[in-house]
């Protein structure tokens, strides 16, 4: 048994490093019938911010590397409702290009500001020069009712309309569907994934996004070895193997767009900065003036260094790094203290405890005050004025909440 075990972590341990989990819900599967669609992003650059954009048509907003001043984004919506995400395919590319990859951030920056739908979408990768450099699953929902996966290599796309699907959904990591079977990766939190979506969505109970969040990125669930960790039965420590929750976590985003008819400003693009166990999702939206600073860079004209770093990123980090991936010896790094995050240690709350009650005060905050606006109760001024009120003081709750182990 064990020496099967070990083989299994061997096998698994060859998957790229750079990875995502992600899903679509269909608005025509959704009681509200508004769309959704998530992304957990597994990268090599765990310092992320937001950041706005004036593009050739749309403004927009984007999750981007910190260190990066411009050009690329990694998942992001804009004023017309359009919003883009990718997870990176292994078994896609069939071509012979000598060309730069890994440029599927160019592309999703280009796209937000130029489409509004679906169909702007694929008319504008006639025009968008090739090859593209992108080896790719992009995720696309729009105000329209659009819903769709596409499979991308350098010159050509698939695609795999939501809409279509007979459950509402579609879950898709690190493989793409038609490519080699033999290249798959990802494929366990694959499994993971849809167990999870096929066991808890309904079509008639909404998924909200924080459901979505602690769902999928905030469960140590491994399908294909039968692992479930919880308070009552985690180990101190777990390897950190084929989990959606990963010490190469650097965000998660949720888009929660809307009815077909109705206002695509109204789309909220929640965003967890950092290690989601240790991150709050902060309900962002399209004006440029109203995005809480500490999801932004820290200074507004730094170049480089700490100043393009986001504060709400660097706290999570910084607990992450000092409680969860405590271990900074041998192989360290690949262990995860399961109790730290699950049940709390030396007399301190678990930090998903704490990450329960600072969300709950956000909602608590803003969902009644977005229902007025949405209802047209409150004008976009009252609105986004009440917005930065409450906005500023969820980083202070964050910070008073999670103090022991800050």
């Amino acid at each position: 048994m064990k020496r099967t075990f070990l083989s299994i972590i061997a096998l698994c341990s060859v998957l790229a490093a750079s990875a995502c989990t992600s899903f679509i819900i269909s608005g025509k599967a959704t009681p509200s019938g508004q769309p959704m669609m998530f992304k957990h992003r597994d990268t090599g650059e765990l310092n992320n911010r937001i950041a706005h954009f004036q593009g050739d048509k749309y403004a927009f907003i984007g999750l981007m590397n910190s260190p990066t001043l411009d050009g690329e984004v990694w998942s992001g919506m804009n004023e017309a409702g359009f919003c883009i995400m990718n997870t990176a395919s292994y078994n896609l590319r069939n071509d012979q290009y000598d060309c730069k990859m890994d440029r599927e951030g160019e592309l999703m920056y280009h796209a937000l500001g130029n489409c509004a739908n679906l169909s702007d979408f694929e008319q504008w990768l006639e025009t968008y020069p090739k090859p593209w450099g992108v080896e790719a699953n992009f995720g696309i929902i729009d105000a329209q009712g659009g819903a769709a996966y596409y499979e991308m290599n350098n010159d050509t796309w698939i695609k795999y309309d939501v809409n279509d699907e007979a459950n509402g959904y579609r879950v898709v990591t690190n493989f793409s569907f038609a490519g080699r079977y033999e290249d798959y990766e990802g494929y366990e939190r694959y499994l993971t994934a849809s167990a999870i979506m096929s066991e808890n969505f309904s079509h008639e109970k909404e998924m909200t996004a924080i459901d979505a969040i602690n769902l999928f990125s905030r469960q140590y669930r491994h399908e294909l070895l039968g692992w479930n960790h919880t308070a009552e039965n985690a180990p101190e420590y777990t390897v950190d193997q084929d989990f959606i929750p990963r010490r190469i976590t650097s965000a998660v985003v949720c888009f929660e767009g809307v009815k077909v008819g109705e206002n695509p400003m109204h789309t909220i693009m929640w965003t967890a900065l950092g290690y989601p166990a240790c991150a709050v999702a902060i309900p962002l939206m399209m004006q440029k003036n109203h995005l809480p600073y500490y999801m932004l860079a820290r200074e507004k004209n730094a170049k480089q260094g700490t100043g393009l770093h986001s504060e709400m990123c660097d706290a999570s980090l910084q607990i992450k790094d000092n409680w969860v991936f405590p271990l900074k010896i041998s192989n360290g790094k690949r262990y995860l203290n399961t109790q730290v995050v699950l049940r709390g240690v030396e007399g301190k709350p678990s930090l998903l405890s704490c990450t329960h009650k600072v969300e709950q005060q956000i909602l608590d905050d803003f969902i009644p005050l977005y229902q007025q606006w949405t209802e047209g109760a409150l004008s976009d001024q009252v609105f986004f004025k009440l917005y930065d009120q409450i906005a500023k003081k969820w980083m202070k709750t964050y910070n008073s909440t999670f103090k022991p182990y800050l």
